[in-house]
């Protein structure tokens, strides 16, 4: 048994376009065998969530180490559960993923045994084309590698395991935050983009005919910067209409035209999380920023009268390092998932948040933990029930260790 994390009221933020409007509504905590239950917020369809941990069984911790980097979720096994996959950089495993078992614990199995120095935002793709997804990730500060690992699929348990191939190594550029897969240049064919911070580069490499017998990708620098923190944060999204995926990140959007990649610049805020799509409906998508390595606003953008207008969701969150885009309370209306890092960060403090969105603009807040730090947290039916939920990863404050919250 547990016991309610919040007590009082609860106070429930309307964000318009035009300003600020504050609720008050009361909130009600209810303990059960899961956990901590909370719900209230009724007038916007609030659902309530059942908080399980590493620490109270749920899950082994993916390590002893306490650098929790990175977190990708995805249908590993292919039974329609959503499995996660957690990166840990000080030791062996270093890449584990966890599966959803009949008694309503997480599985984990291991899928690379050598320590490895991984960044966070690495991506899922079907990458040899066997109808499974594969798992991209990239090194860090110490590391200039970029490797890619083969599913087994249907060979979970058998003596046959994940193995990792290479994309690109041995070129210096390291500190590489962030990538995702697309066919960004519209040959059909999908390929991979990723930012270096130390090259201050944005990459690109094409997957080759051959994937499980390439020793590596051909990779080409894109674009590049000479001042600023280092660029990081990126999503996939026709940002104008034509047809063809473009890379946001880092501020800016970079459609491919006339053989090359062209930057357009969205807001001055290259160090930040970023996600992306329809809050509004009709025209261009929006585009949410947070800062993840910073303190800062979360704003979201919209393309207005020939321009990115700005507004701001809330006027300072801490290392808001975890940033997504959905519709978690199946309400059709997207939803803007945002959790703050622990340390560094907000420590005790830390909030894991849900802006709900209402029409046009209009979100209400929910606080869902408060003191669970995040760190590249994701969403995704974890349970298998349809809907939304939440795997909480932390990067050093309260490692080795995971949260999960199921809605309800």
């Amino acid at each position: 048994m547990g016991t309610p994390i919040l007590s009082g009221s609860h106070r429930t933020i309307v964000q318009r376009r035009g300003g600020i409007m504050a609720i008050n509504r009361r909130w009600q905590a209810s303990v059960g065998l899961a956990g901590v239950v909370l719900w209230g917020l009724a007038a916007v369809g609030q659902a309530g969530w059942a908080y399980r941990s590493s620490a109270d069984g749920a899950m082994e911790p993916p390590n002893g180490g306490n650098q929790q980097t990175a977190c990708l979720v995805l249908d590993i096994d292919q039974n329609g559960t959503d499995d996660f996959v957690i990166a840990e950089r000080t030791q062996g495993p270093s890449v584990v993923w966890y599966a959803r078992q009949g008694d309503g614990t997480w599985k984990r199995r291991v899928i690379e045994t050598t320590p490895l120095h991984i960044e966070a935002g690495g991506d899922v793709f079907d990458i040899d084309g066997d109808g499974d997804l594969d798992i991209v990730f990239c090194g860090d500060w110490k590391d200039d590698g970029v490797w890619w690992w083969e599913n087994p699929h249907p060979n979970h348990d058998g003596p046959e395991g994940w193995v990792r191939r290479t994309i690109k190594s041995g070129d210096g550029a390291r500190y590489q935050h962030d990538c995702r897969f697309g066919d960004f240049d519209g040959d059909g064919r999908a390929e991979l983009a990723w930012w270096s911070q130390t090259a201050k580069k944005l990459f690109l490499a094409d997957i080759p005919t051959d994937p499980r017998r390439a020793k590596a990708w051909d990779c080409r620098e894109i674009w590049s910067y000479t001042d600023g923190p280092g660029h990081e944060g990126m999503d996939v999204a026709d940002v104008d209409g034509d047809g063809t995926v473009d890379i946001v990140g880092a501020g800016y959007w970079f459609k491919y035209a006339v053989g090359r990649f062209q930057a357009h610049l969205i807001a001055p805020r290259p160090s930040t999380r970023c996600a992306v799509g329809q809050i509004i409906p009709g025209g261009r998508p929006e585009v949410v920023l947070s800062p993840g390595d910073s303190d800062g606003p979360v704003e979201w953008y919209e393309w207005k009268d020939g321009a990115w207008a700005g507004h701001t969701l809330l006027r300072r969150a801490i290392h808001a390092h975890s940033l997504a885009l959905r519709d978690i309370n199946g309400d059709g209306r997207l939803d803007v998932f945002v959790a703050e890092m622990g340390s560094p960060g907000a420590g005790a403090k830390a909030r894991t948040m849900i802006f709900r969105g209402l029409d046009r603009g209009r979100f209400a807040r929910e606080i869902v933990a408060v003191g669970k730090a995040n760190h590249e947290s994701r969403l995704g039916d974890l349970d298998g029930d349809g809907d939304v939920d939440i795997i909480g990863k932390p990067y050093s404050y309260g490692a080795p260790g995971l949260h999960i919250w199921l809605q309800d």
